[in-house]
């Protein structure tokens, strides 16, 4: 019997949050013949791909070129017999918009909080969002604030289902680790060194933070100068210690994660430090206290003070992380296996006539929820 075809469209094959979910879902699914089209960009995950999936790389050079684009991709879903496409990231979804046939089930996954992102600064992507975003196409949110950033920006017109970000078997472990320190407190961030992530806050509280607390922070980009000159000019005790591709084996090795994100999607590494059992301290912003269902140490984004005084606080074994710790390991094993992510998925793009489903769906082990709500 013939397996499906599936295209899976996406800017590049870079590292990313969303070029991850992408490539874990083409290994979760081997039950479909998967195809993957990239805009341009790099292609540092196409080793990770299975030998199975078909991958094709349409140059994309400027927004000029989007009708190429779109008129290659159209070519290659007929020539490919493609029944479904799963689009990731804006532009590639409005390629893929502009491409896919009214037969062929379109998906689109929203991976981050559109109106701080992706629409913040171009009235012009948002006006294209909606031009070319029909009934008949399905929305997946990462998470419900997701969903209700994406509703309130653009208007939900069709069927959408919300479905959390899922972590790799690897991060799972068996138990919860009990914090053991003493003397010396370490911290881990990962996520790329980019302005949303806001690290100039972690710098700037680690200024006056006790020297027996550390700080290292996992991850490249445009940052990554202007960091380093200002955490060697005050001598912090901070290192950036760049990409790792093993970062299952890095955080044990910590006392607790640490994120000062502006704004966040459904983040995976907090997602992979919960899983590893690790307790999380985080910027107070709605989507991380979904994701963590307010079981976190939150500190307050406009005063550096906040976070000193919390984690000077943790250092002294005045505050109890362990509370945290199991909360966020039990949470994440009900929201994040891959294998529920993994059969869910199947389902929705296996459902027939699926323009007409309107209820949003959340799993929670291998149960279809409807309408579960955002603490589940």
């Amino acid at each position: 019997m013939a397996k499906t075809n599936i295209l899976h469209v996406i800017d590049t094959l870079g590292v990313g949050g969303a070029e991850k979910v992408m490539v874990g879902t083409i290994n979760g699914l081997p039950q479909f013949q998967n195809h993957v089209v990239h805009l341009n960009g790099p292609d540092t995950l196409i080793s990770h791909l299975p030998e199975s999936c078909k991958v094709k790389n349409l140059n994309y050079s400027s927004r000029l070129d989007i009708f190429r684009c779109a008129f290659k991709l159209r070519s290659y879903i007929q020539k490919n017999n493609i029944e479904i496409v799963h689009s990731h990231l804006p532009l590639a979804t409005l390629v893929a918009r502009i491409a896919c046939p009214k037969n062929v089930k379109l998906f689109t996954t929203i991976h981050s909080l559109p109106s701080k992102n992706y629409y913040a600064e171009s009235n012009l992507a948002k006006w294209m969002e909606k031009l070319t975003y029909r009934k008949r196409h399905h929305i997946i949110a990462i998470c419900h604030e997701v969903f209700k950033d994406y509703n309130e920006c653009i208007g939900i017109k069709g069927a959408y289902t919300i479905l959390y970000n899922y972590v790799e078997d690897v991060y799972h472990r068996t138990e919860y680790r009990k914090a053991n320190f003493n003397g010396t407190f370490r911290m881990v961030a990962v996520g790329n060194l980019k302005k949303a992530k806001n690290y100039p806050y972690l710098v700037e509280a680690f200024k006056t933070m006790p020297k027996n607390i550390h700080l290292d922070i996992y991850g490249s980009g445009p940052l990554e100068q202007e960091l380093k000159n200002e955490i060697e000019k005050h001598n912090l005790n901070i290192r950036l210690c760049g990409v790792r591709d093993d970062i299952q084996n890095v955080l044990p090795e910590y006392d607790a994660f640490i994120m000062s994100s502006i704004f966040e999607g459904q983040p995976i590494s907090l997602l992979e430090a919960m899983s590893c059992g690790m307790p999380a301290i985080l910027s107070d912003i709605p989507v991380l206290r979904e994701v963590t269902n307010n079981k976190a140490i939150f500190y307050k984004l406009d005063n550096v003070n906040d976070l000193v005084t919390k984690i000077t606080a943790i250092a002294d074994h005045k505050i109890d992380l362990d509370e945290y710790a199991q909360s966020n390991f039990e949470r994440v094993q009900r929201i994040a296996s891959k294998e529920n992510y993994m059969h869910t998925l199947s389902k929705l793009y296996l459902a027939p006539e699926l323009h007409r489903v309107k209820q949003p769906l959340v799993f929670s082990v291998k149960t279809l929820l409807p309408g579960l709500p955002a603490h589940a």
